[in-house]
């Protein structure tokens, strides 16, 4: 676990911390991180890795019924209006898709997952 004084100075001086490829990238105004701060940036790679990728596996798996909404927005077979309960969307494929890719990323998937099913519903309708 990395200790919270470490990226209370981190943040303190500048430096923002980056995974790219699998590698950590300390961008940092000119002499921010001191030599010392570098060793301990070392020290923790792995923890600081660790802590800047986003977790992986925690999402439940859609129903079968939700994934064959998903695929009928990419095929682009949603491409009409249509009345859902926060109001009408113009093209339902392009709101499956962006509910769905809010899903993916884990924001509020509990949320994203209902919208699904009301869009489903509207589909069906």
């Amino acid at each position: 676990m990395v200790s919270p004084d470490l990226l209370q100075e981190l943040a303190a001086r500048g430096v923002r911390l980056e995974v790219e490829g699998g590698r950590l990238i300390a961008r940092a105004p000119d002499g921010a991180v001191t030599p010392e701060l570098s060793a301990q940036i070392r020290a923790h790679k792995a923890d600081l890795i660790a802590a800047l990728q986003p977790s992986r596996g925690t999402l439940a798996p859609l129903p079968e019924a939700l994934v064959r909404l998903i695929r009928a927005a990419v095929g682009n077979h949603l491409n009409f209006p249509a009345p859902l309960p926060g109001g009408l969307v113009s093209n339902l494929g392009e709101y499956v898709l962006a509910t769905a890719a809010m899903y993916a990323a884990g924001v509020e998937p509990e949320r994203q997952v209902k919208a699904l099913w009301e869009a489903r519903g509207a589909w069906a309708a």
